[in-house]
């Protein structure tokens, strides 16, 4: 492992996943990154007895995996306060609860990526996103997705009063290469490999002062514009992390179902009822999800939707059903 390059993925990666989850949820995530090292092939059954719930993704371009392990109380609470409900969620996730998860964790792997291309000035992607609920068993297939050589480091992370749990992040260490040299002789100075691995063992954590000079991405223009954007409305901090995630938004007339025989009997002049009154909102939904209500308005000859309602978290998840 080059401790140097891993602790700049590390904490890299994980400001942009909470960010994430900051901006979701209007909360301050914090974490604190507790130890950090190579993967033994027979540790990683027993970190998945604790931490069940696998976030997992690809990294295009052969460059292995990564995936985050949190344990199934953590999951289920999230899920709760992403529904709206808190102070619920404690126990066994349900289908309702890992349908909201899969939703959040696009965003959130995502989130860390997209960070890490800022710093790297890199553009890498992330494919097959999942999450699955598993266990010791789970060990071989998540082995085989992350590679051979992969670095694990362990954190907590809480925001107050909500939720206060532990997780691990996973990834291969092909990674490493991403990483400009610059960064990591920011980090370290001119001092060898072996030096720096001593220092982080000693303090892996990054300082307030390292992380805002490495991992913030603002100059002095950017910071002003922030505060500005601050004082205008209560945006999460470094939401913009999230913003170039490129999703699908689709205006839903209606919706109906037909035998195949009938399908094949439309010619020009067949009219199709789909179910939707005149007078009722069209709906629309972002990446095949609903989010809003509105009605139908045409725009320089182009047909538009003016948003009328923005639906709840709680009619978001019974979306998902």
């Amino acid at each position: 492992m080059n401790t140097g390059a891993s602790n700049v993925i590390a904490q890299g990666y994980l400001k942009g996943a909470f960010d994430v989850l900051d901006a979701l949820l209007s909360l301050s995530f914090v974490y604190d990154v507790s130890d950090m090292n190579d993967l033994a092939p027979d540790t990683l059954a027993g970190l998945l007895e604790k931490h069940s719930v696998i976030m997992q993704a690809r990294l295009k371009g052969g460059l292995g995996a990564v995936a985050m392990l949190f344990a199934r109380n953590d999951m289920a609470q999230l899920a709760a306060l992403v529904a709206g409900q808190k102070g619920a969620g404690e126990g066994e996730l349900g289908p309702e609860d890992l349908a909201t998860l899969r939703e959040v964790s696009e965003s959130f792997l995502g989130g860390g990526i997209n960070n890490l291309n800022d710093k790297f000035e890199k553009n890498l992607e992330l494919e097959n996103i999942d999450l699955t609920v598993g266990g010791p068993e789970s060990a071989a297939a998540l082995s085989a997705l992350l590679g051979d050589a992969v670095t694990a480091a362990r954190l907590q992370f809480s925001a107050e009063p909500d939720i206060d749990g532990t997780a691990v992040l996973l990834f291969g260490q092909r990674l490493e290469g991403e990483v400009p040299q610059e960064l990591v002789e920011l980090l370290f100075g001119e001092e060898a490999e072996e030096d720096a691995a001593a220092r982080v063992s000693e303090s892996p954590q990054l300082s307030e002062a390292e992380m805002s000079d490495i991992l913030s991405g603002f100059g002095p223009e950017e910071e002003a514009e922030q505060g500005a954007l601050a004082e205008v409305a209560e945006i999460p901090e470094n939401i913009e992390r999230v913003l170039d995630i490129e999703l699908t938004a689709t205006a839903r007339l209606g919706s109906v179902e037909m035998p195949i025989g009938e399908i094949l009997a439309l010619g020009p002049g067949s009219i199709i009822e789909v179910g939707h009154l005149v007078d009722e909102p069209i709906e629309l939904l972002v990446n095949g999800k609903l989010i809003a209500r509105g009605d139908v308005v045409v725009v320089d000859e182009k047909f538009g939707l003016r948003i009328t309602e923005i639906i709840s978290p709680e009619e978001r998840i019974e979306s998902l059903r």
